[in-house]
């Protein structure tokens, strides 16, 4: 699937998800102004390996026609570690030391053959010594690998982010009236795993990749119906006279999701004293049959479905709206991406 327009010699941002199901590219021109969608495109990733990827990404860019050759891409998963932190004041020099220190707390593997970086989320006095810190560790060889497969299909990488980081990225540019009082919580369903992240206003206060994602409710449904792994994805969500069929295979599954997201929401109420009071939904797996209503039993309450590309220029003609509304809860992180 792809839309475009022909984009003129203006340096435009692009976008690159590479997911473990699919690629998604997103090519916007006049950012950081008030950006346009140049293109966007999603293509499925046909087989494992890491040739059949750089294929699909030189696949779709050639579909797409990207003008740019400089992209901004993302990683996740177990070779990656994120964590918000809280250290004593102190000065920039000193706090390098002092979070590489912290961070062996955390991870699992040699902090040596890792790439670390850090932001310091508020500089605010907290409890009058201390300040909050967004930390993220990923093994080097994990992130060239990542970087190489670019490469190899015909980019030059400007940027590397992180799939959570983007996802609120995009959220919060598609939020600029946010009510900096409540507290709200992003789940992002990608196809093997999800990204939580929850925000006080505009402040990350949680972060978390849940290992579940949609692939888990296709492979549900495709050993109780005995349908393919396709015909399962599609059935999903589009299930039809079929949504009670699917409901029943796949109710083990969303239970355990929300048992999980859950048992997140308990921890940061324990230690933060405030509840979620919305939750904001994306990824590919948003649009799964009666995911709605599980989370309404679940929470007390529906979530809400938010569009990253509300806040672009979607009015030149060659953008087909109801391709990209179809597809939108696939590109949180693409979009965010785009938008660096």
């Amino acid at each position: 699937m792809v839309n475009g327009i022909k984009k003129g010699k203006s340096k435009n941002r692009v976008g690159l998800d590479i997911g473990n199901h699919s690629i998604k590219i997103v090519e916007l021109s006049g950012v950081p102004e008030k950006g346009a969608v140049a293109c966007f495109g999603l293509k499925k990733i046909m087989g494992s390996s890491q040739d059949a990827v750089v294929t699909s990404i030189k696949s779709l860019a050639e579909e797409l026609r990207i003008s740019a050759k400089d992209v901004n891409i993302s990683v996740s998963g177990p070779s990656l570690i994120v964590r918000l932190i809280s250290m004593p004041k102190m000065s920039d020099a000193e706090l390098a030391g002092a979070v590489r220190f912290e961070t062996e707390k955390f991870i699992p593997f040699d902090i040596n053959d890792c790439i670390l970086d850090f932001q310091i989320l508020n500089r605010e006095v907290k409890d009058k010594n201390n300040i909050d810190i967004l930390l993220a560790a990923a093994k080097k060889e994990y992130v060239w690998q990542r970087i190489k497969t670019v490469e190899e299909a015909g980019f030059v990488v400007k940027t590397v982010d992180v799939d959570i980081f983007a996802i609120m990225n995009s959220f919060l540019k598609n939020s600029p009236s946010l009510d900096q009082s409540k507290t709200l919580a992003l789940l992002n369903i990608g196809a093997s795993s999800t990204d939580l992240s929850i925000l006080r206003g505009s402040l990350p206060v949680f972060v978390r990749e849940i290992a579940m994602g949609s692939n888990e409710f296709s492979a549900v449904i495709a050993k109780k119906t005995g349908l393919t792994q396709d015909q399962s994805e599609e059935l999903k969500l589009a299930p039809k006279e079929k949504l009670a069929e699917v409901m029943s295979c796949t109710k083990p599954v969303i239970t355990n999701l929300l048992d999980e997201v859950r048992l997140s929401f308990g921890y940061h109420e324990n230690q933060s004293g405030r509840g979620v009071d919305e939750i904001c939904i994306s990824g590919g797996g948003a649009g799964m049959a009666g995911l709605e209503e599980a989370f309404q039993e679940a929470f007390g309450s529906k979530p809400r479905y938010w569009d990253p590309f509300q806040s672009l220029d979607k009015s030149s003609p060659a953008i087909d709206a109801a391709a990209l509304d179809k597809v939108k809860h696939s590109f949180c992180v693409a979009v965010g991406l785009a938008l660096r």
